[in-house]
């Protein structure tokens, strides 16, 4: 006697279709260029060097390099470098430069203006002169300035990681690699710094009538009780 046996189809035995098969081959090409390109971004942003060649400041990265040109008769008094953030000064021009953005910043000055000494970080700068304060935020290539008053002189200039301070004989100022500008607080009557703690993200000043605090991530001075 024949028997015949009938062979049952389970679902999982049907055959994928093309289209199917073209989506997940697509969404797998589509994560592996996601993924790549996150890479291939980190991996742009690297330290700068500065140099100056014939009539141009040139600063190079891991990636490339980026021209600026110089006005006839200008001349580079000085370039630094450190991490993402390069400085030149000329007779003319604070010129920063953004490894992140590969873009130069400039900032003018005043002809009878001058730097009094500059501070460079790895995500920011800051430049005194005998008339403003100026700081350069690498993330944005942005330059911010803070004018001077009259017979207002600068004592001390502090740059660590993140943050910045400056001793004027009137006031007390915070610059934040986060936060736009400068932010100043009076020092009061006779009062005196007796002395200044910090990390890479906040400074602890000690007067003689009070203890003030200056954070990275916060635009403003706090009085510690």
């Amino acid at each position: 006697m024949a028997v015949h046996l009938t062979r049952q189809r389970f679902p999982s035995e049907h055959p994928v279709s093309r289209s199917r098969v073209g989506m997940v081959c697509l969404s797998l090409v589509a994560i592996w260029w996601v993924g790549s390109t996150l890479v291939f971004a980190q991996g742009r942003v690297t330290d700068v060097l500065v140099s100056v060649v014939k009539d141009k400041v040139i600063a190079v990265t891991g990636v490339g390099q980026s021209e600026i040109d110089l006005s006839v008769g200008e001349t580079v008094r000085s370039t630094k470098a450190q991490g993402l953030t390069a400085l030149a000064i000329t007779s003319t021009r604070l010129l920063g430069f953004s490894s992140q953005l590969r873009r130069w910043g400039e900032q003018t000055l005043a002809v009878d203006e001058h730097v009094a000494t500059s501070q460079v970080v790895r995500e920011f700068c800051l430049v005194a002169t005998d008339q403003h304060l100026y700081g350069f935020q690498e993330t944005l290539a942005h330059w911010s300035s803070e004018d001077l008053g009259a017979s207002e002189r600068v004592q001390d200039v502090r740059a660590q990681s993140h943050v910045a301070l400056v001793i004027t004989t009137e006031r007390l100022l915070g610059y934040s690699a986060f936060m736009n500008g400068f932010h100043a607080i009076a020092l009061q009557g006779d009062e005196r710094v007796q002395g200044i703690e910090h990390t890479g993200d906040a400074f602890l000043i000690k007067t003689s009538s009070r203890t003030l605090m200056f954070r990275s991530r916060m635009a403003s001075w706090t009085e510690m009780s």
